[in-house]
C-alpha cells in the first residue's frame, strides 16, 4: 500500500488533585477551549472538551505519531500553570496523577460527543467517583481502589 491512513479517537477523562471542586462554570467557559488549542498544539484535533467541577472529558482525534501519555502530559502541564496565574484560588492548583483512555470507534463518536456535552445534567444523578469507575469497569480495565481517584 502506497499511503499510510490513521484515524484514532480516543476519550480522555482526568481530574483535578484530591478531587477539589474548582472548576466552576465560570472557569471552564475559559478551560475548555484553552484545553481545545492545548490540544491542536500537540497535533490533534479536540472533537469535544467538557467537565464538570472536579473532572475533565476530552474527546479527541490523535495523530499518529503522539502518544497519548505525551499529550496527556503536556496538556496538564500547560493548563495547570495557565490556572495558576488565574487567581489566588488556582494557586495550588494540580491535576491527578493518572487518567483514563479509552478508544472510541468512528461510529460512536456522536453518542461520546452527547455524553460528554451532558456533564451537568449527569452529575445531578451520578458522582465523579462512579461515573469513573462505571468508564473503567464498561472498558474491562481492573483498578485497585487503594489508588482509585488520587
Amino acid at each position: 500500500m502506497a499511503n499510510t491512513y490513521y484515524s484514532v479517537y480516543e476519550h480522555i477523562v482526568f481530574g483535578t488533585k484530591s478531587r477539589m471542586k474548582v472548576l466552576t462554570p465560570q472557569i471552564r467557559e475559559e478551560l475548555f477551549p484553552y484545553l481545545a488549542k492545548a490540544i491542536k498544539n500537540q497535533g490533534c484535533q479536540a472533537i469535544i472538551v467538557g467537565g464538570f467541577y472536579e473532572h475533565i472529558h476530552l474527546l479527541v482525534h490523535k495523530k499518529s505519531t503522539l502518544l497519548t501519555s505525551d499529550l496527556v502530559k503536556e496538556i496538564k502541564r500547560t493548563s495547570s500553570m495557565w490556572l495558576k496565574e488565574k487567581g489566588v484560588a488556582y494557586g495550588k492548583f494540580n491535576w491527578q496523577i493518572g487518567y483514563g483512555a479509552f478508544s472510541v470507534s468512528f461510529w460512536d463518536l456522536k453518542k461520546i460527543v452527547a455524553y460528554i456535552k451532558d456533564q451537568d445534567k449527569h452529575h445531578q444523578e451520578m458522582k465523579w467517583e462512579d461515573e469513573y469507575r462505571k468508564l473503567l469497569k464498561k472498558h474491562g480495565i481492573e483498578f485497585d481502589e487503594r489508588y482509585y481517584l488520587d
